[in-house]
């Protein structure tokens, strides 16, 4: 089942991306020969107004045909010639198929915001700060306000922080107001870690923790002979027990439980090393509140932002060696984490589709052969400087492109298969 949702969701992305390509084309009057829905060899198809709409042989991908695209040097051309086009209406034909992924991103998103709402949590008190700041705040402080504004949820903190400015935090510390007042510096750097109460939030189908029993609302006061307080407490023990069972003593209403659970095995590379860690599958509680339209639609903005800056600074952490390109993961990564997606819920799974339509946005928009990016780049220098790409540089700039990016495909599979022999 999670190969059959893998492809479906690879197919969904490749050809919501070559249909954004498609009708920019078309507004632009320019010659479409064929839009595949699959790749490989044509099985069937229907040919309107000079467009062949196909199904081939291989379920997943797609592809369009622009007329006259790959002839840079041609010189009888017909007026739907792609080539004939103005540069910026070629830009746009281009870019449009990148960017209908990012409106594919922002539809499941917003779709997610409305129908599902946005978890909050509570302003609970401090748990733990970052290492470069964790001398300004002390576990168990409370923030009351930032900058002046009050804090009602945890999302508070960060709405309202100047990064790289003078930031005023008023603090409740032993029953006493105190203001803390700090420049930010490193922003990336700075993160706060707040209480989290043990009120099971949500349990995950088919995960250690549904088969053992515990359920939704339960608050988990115990884990074999430790007493539990907060969260973090219950995620420190179960991450370090994935090799053993371990017991955990649930209130559940008026009811005390004693509920034998073992941790399933996980793994996550860091750098250069594999670490183990233990998972049972369930959820904190938080507060899900579920916004107007309007409203939803501001949020929906700041998630995708929120995520595309991720994206770009994880990319330029890999280009820049400051994150190691053993990190990134081939099919069996991508499988991987449909099947983790899928085990917690719908919501999380459009979560993740969302998040892999966003990484292809902004990959395909790398200035480098074969991707999108490549030709904006081409037709941005045409645009600007009145010249022309000679048809023998684009097959030396494609060909080397084409190879880098075969090489990086087989680097990534080997990572994933790495993985599984570490595993």
């Amino acid at each position: 089942m999670t190969l059959i949702y893998m492809i479906l969701t690879l197919g969904i992305m490749v050809i919501v991306h070559e249909l954004g390509h498609f009708l920019c084309a078309k507004f632009f009057k320019i010659g479409v020969p064929v839009f595949s829905v699959g790749m490989g060899k044509r099985i069937f198809g229907i040919t309107k107004n000079k467009t062949e709409y196909r199904f081939s042989i291989m379920p997943f991908g797609g592809y369009v045909r622009l007329k006259g695209m790959d002839d840079f040097e041609g010189t009888k051309r017909d007026e739907d010639d792609f080539m004939v086009k103005h540069p910026l209406k070629r830009i746009a034909v281009i870019f449009s198929g990148p960017f209908a992924n990012f409106i594919l991103a922002f539809i499941l998103l917003l779709f997610m915001t409305l129908i599902y709402g946005i978890s909050y949590m509570p302003n609970t008190p401090v748990y733990s700060v970052s290492s470069l700041y964790d001398s300004l705040l002390l576990r168990g402080d409370s923030i009351v306000s930032v900058n002046e504004k009050p804090v009602r949820y945890y999302t508070d903190i960060f709405k309202y922080i100047k990064p790289n400015d003078i930031n005023s935090f008023s603090i409740m510390r032993n029953n006493e107001l105190k203001r803390v007042i700090f420049n930010l510096d490193k922003p990336d750097s700075f993160a706060i870690f707040p209480e989290i109460s043990t009120k099971v939030g949500f349990v995950s189908p088919s995960s250690p923790a549904e088969k053992a029993g515990i359920m939704k609302n339960d608050i988990i006061i115990a884990i074999d002979s430790l007493t539990i307080n907060i969260w973090q407490e219950i995620s420190e023990v179960i991450k370090s027990s994935y090799d053993k069972s371990v017991t955990l003593k649930v209130l559940r209403g008026e009811e005390t439980l004693l509920i034998e659970v073992t941790p399933e095995k996980k793994e996550e590379q860091i750098d250069d090393s594999i670490r183990y860690y233990g998972v049972i599958g369930i959820g904190y509680s938080s507060e899900t509140i579920k916004p107007t339209f309007t409203k939803g639609i501001i949020l929906t903005f700041e998630r995708v932002n929120f995520i595309t800056t991720s994206i770009v600074k994880f990319l330029s952490q890999l280009f820049t060696g400051r994150m190691s390109v053993k990190n990134l993961g081939g099919p069996i990564s991508i499988y991987s984490m449909t099947g983790e997606s899928l085990k917690w819920g719908f919501d999380s799974f459009l979560a993740f589709v969302a998040f892999f339509s966003l990484n292809l946005f902004i990959f395909n928009l790398i200035p480098f052969p074969p991707l999108d990016g490549s030709y904006i780049m081409i037709f941005l220098y045409e645009f600007l400087f009145r010249k022309k790409t000679t048809a023998k540089f684009m097959n030396i700039y494609q060909q080397v492109g084409f190879i880098i990016l075969m090489l990086l495909i087989v680097f990534v599979s080997f990572n994933d298969i790495l993985r599984l022999i570490i595993k």
